[in-house]
């Protein structure tokens, strides 16, 4: 066994391997870049197992093969994939601790020569630093003190926003149930926010894509970044009348009634805006 696992066509066999690993955490990174992630109920510890486990075995396949040329690349490659993966799913520390953990031991572990490390360690570091506050700085620049919590039968009740709502709950599960809010032709949805801010805050009538999530085992990959904003002038505590309706022209559009002493009203869909590749840094 011993002769086995010491033979040098065996460990770059594994040193091959490892690239797995790298590129199932580039392929999270990616897509937490163009989705949100969200776990399925009851999943979360299931994937916070796997994912551990998974981080500890390529660890250490990468720690027994540390000075093949694979193992060597990857140990400088991981750490700034990481560093996309921090910016993109801040705070969701599931995700970021494992591959974290792996990329900072093998980038110090790696058989990689020591002043090819000094260099890419001092810029790496800079990159952290640096690309952490300027992530900061955007967020208070740009994402504003807002806070929008959806609104539908899913609300969480006991939250603050489930409280002013209550008396409308039975509303909220009528108003946002899916056979009132997906357009007739399946491609749109509309959403319903409760917005917190610095002033009397709002109810958001918006419409996203609809049947773009990518439903995976353990978790879903929501579309996100497209959304048009019908209106943004409700009153907190009180829920809208919405629904779908189609013009003369064919056109979709939204109705929508803010208040019961309220006009109806409707705004057209016709095109919906570009993605938003940087929704990630409060930019909407």
């Amino acid at each position: 066994m011993k002769d086995f696992l010491s033979n040098v066509w065996v460990k770059r066999a594994v040193s091959v391997f490892n690239i797995a690993y790298f590129a199932v955490v580039f392929l999270i990174t990616y897509a937490t870049f163009l989705y949100d992630l969200e776990f399925a109920e009851g999943k979360e510890n299931s994937f916070f197992t796997v994912y551990v486990v998974a981080s500890v075995v390529f660890l250490g396949l990468m720690l027994f093969t540390r000075n093949e040329l694979p193992t060597r690349i990857l140990s400088v490659l991981m750490l700034p994939v990481v560093f996309l993966m921090i910016l993109f799913n801040m705070y969701d520390w599931i995700l970021i601790i494992p591959p974290f953990a792996v990329a900072v031991v093998m980038f110090f572990a790696a058989g990689t020569h020591e002043t090819l490390k000094v260099i890419m360690g001092t810029i790496y570091l800079l990159m952290y630093v640096l690309g952490l506050v300027a992530y900061f700085v955007l967020n208070m620049l740009f994402g504003g003190t807002s806070t929008e919590t959806v609104l539908n039968a899913d609300l969480d009740r006991n939250s603050d926003v489930f409280k002013t709502y209550k008396s409308e709950y039975t509303k909220i599960c009528d108003v946002t149930d899916e056979t009132n809010t997906i357009s007739p032709d399946g491609r749109y949805q509309i959403i319903l926010y409760d917005v917190q801010n610095n002033s009397q805050g709002a109810v958001k009538i918006c419409v996203v894509p609809y049947g773009e999530d990518i439903e995976l085992k353990f978790f879903t990959l929501k579309q996100k970044g497209i959304e048009k904003t019908i209106s943004n002038k409700g009153t907190r505590g009180i829920v809208p009348d919405v629904g779908w309706t189609q013009l003369e022209d064919g056109t979709l559009a939204v109705q929508y009634r803010l208040s019961p002493e309220d006009d109806l009203k409707q705004t057209s869909v016709r095109v919906m805006p570009d993605k938003q590749y940087l929704e990630f840094l409060g930019i909407n």
